[in-house]
């Protein structure tokens, strides 16, 4: 799944990786490419972005953060 911004100037593709956990002990990791503009999206935005990807895949947002990785999807 990619999830663009659309926000105006140049965007870029970044590879993420986040691991969960709820309560119960239930765990889930998603993985893809997002694009975000760096101009106007800080690395915090971008987590915080992925972070409701994973809300929505669960169904809620009650969860810890296990691992999480944001790097440009590039060589």
């Amino acid at each position: 799944m990619s999830t663009p911004t659309t926000v105006a100037g140049k965007a870029v593709g970044f590879h993420y990786v986040l691991t969960v956990q709820t309560r119960s002990g239930e765990q889930l990791t998603v993985s893809s490419v997002a694009t975000f503009d760096p101009s106007y999206f800080s690395r915090s935005q971008a987590y915080q972005e992925i972070r409701a990807i994973a809300a929505d895949e669960l169904g809620h947002g009650d969860f810890t953060v296990l691992f999480f990785s944001l790097e440009p999807d590039a060589f």
